[in-house]
């Protein structure tokens, strides 16, 4: 209601405020000029009709120099500011900084009045939204330098293990050579794992894509999240990758049913427990632990790794988002925990993370009742 009515405020002052100045002006110039006729001898004679027509004409003007001032002209700033925000030139046009505080360096006094009383709020609106685009391109520009720093990684990813493969089919192949049975397993073995890790890469890639195209839904099916849990730690502790890393599972419940979609999720997790592999030195611990507690289902994946700084906990569950150069031997698609997270949201879980730097991460998932 109060809105309303500053509003309408506002509209009958766009109407009466031209009556009221040329009234004013009319006024004034009669005074004027009755007071110059009388007081100029040469005057005395001149028609009256004459001053009144100049003066109509006078306050005519002064009635649309008003108005270009106090309406016409902010307009016409908006739109140039318009303008600049179609160019991408995400930055207030000069002159016209207008703060919350209702300071306006370099406009005019009637300017600044006229955008205090009748533009306020459009003018605070447009510095949000300008504000607002020029954040959006900041951080586009974040990630679009982090999405070619990923494709030069994930290019790096992709080729290793092809180069494993090829490397060792080449050596099977070769006749020069006779290898033995032990060897030639050993050679089937590296190939099988590097072949896993290009598939892992691959699912990565398609579950991004599914999810941005709205594709990705899950199949529910009953389970007992706590056996779950157990033998998906089991299955990573047992990955040729995990050997030199020591895993534990801890749980206070001996049972918990829940509706999940075994495969993705299964994936989250399998991607939360590799990640702190990759990203942690040999002879780390990772502990997972399950509570289940009146609210719900909490579970955590904690190491007393390398652990990160602010700016990498905000930045773990972005898309592309490595935490380590490009040319790290670490393999990894920079979509492992972004993905855990779109696939933990989409089973009405949370996910969060807590570090500090060389004392290890905690990653916290819960499912509420």
């Amino acid at each position: 209601m109060k809105r309303l009515f500053k509003i309408g405020m506002k509209i009958l002052s766009f109407m009466v405020l031209p009556l009221i100045a040329y009234i004013l002006s009319y006024s004034l110039l009669m005074l004027v000029f009755i007071f110059v006729q009388k007081n100029i001898s040469f005057l005395h004679d001149t028609d009256m009709e004459i001053f009144r027509k100049t003066v109509i004409l006078l306050s005519g003007a002064n009635v649309a120099l008003l108005v270009y001032a106090v309406v016409i002209r902010p307009i016409l700033h908006i739109i140039r500011w318009i303008q600049n925000l179609s160019q991408e030139i995400y930055q207030i046009p000069k002159g016209m900084e207008y703060t919350v505080g209702g300071h306006n360096t370099g406009n005019s006094s009637v300017l600044n009045c006229s955008i205090n009383f009748f533009y306020k709020d459009l003018f605070l609106h447009m510095e949000m939204l300008t504000h607002k685009l020029k954040q959006n391109e900041i951080e586009r520009e974040i990630a679009e330098e982090n999405r070619r720093e990923w494709i030069a990684g994930i290019t790096h990813d992709l080729k290793t293990p092809l180069s494993y493969i090829q490397g060792y089919s080449s050596m099977i192949v070769a006749e020069q050579y006779h290898w033995s049975y032990e060897e030639l397993k050993d050679f089937g073995s590296k190939i099988e794992e590097k072949s896993k890790h290009i598939k892992d890469l691959i699912d990565d890639l398609n579950i991004t894509f599914q999810s941005d195209s709205g594709k990705l839904t899950l199949k529910r099916s009953r389970a007992d999240i706590i056996e779950f849990l157990r033998n998906t730690v089991l299955d990573t502790a047992n990955s040729p990758r995990s050997s030199e890393y020591q895993f534990s599972f801890v749980t206070e419940s001996k049972s918990y049913d829940m509706n999940i979609d075994k495969v993705l999720f299964q994936r989250a997790l399998q991607n939360i427990l590799m990640n702190a592999i990759l990203h942690n030195p040999p002879g780390t611990e990772i502990e997972v632990c399950v509570k289940s507690e009146i609210r719900g289902l909490q579970i955590s994946i904690s190491d007393n790794g390398k652990g990160m700084d602010e700016e990498e906990v905000n930045k773990l569950f972005e898309r592309y988002y490595r935490g380590i150069p490009t040319d790290s031997p670490a393999e990894g698609s920079g979509l492992g925990l972004a993905i855990a997270r779109q696939l933990i949201e989409l089973h009405d879980g949370l996910i969060k993370a807590k570090s500090i730097k060389g004392q290890g991460t905690v990653i916290e998932i819960s499912f509420p009742c």
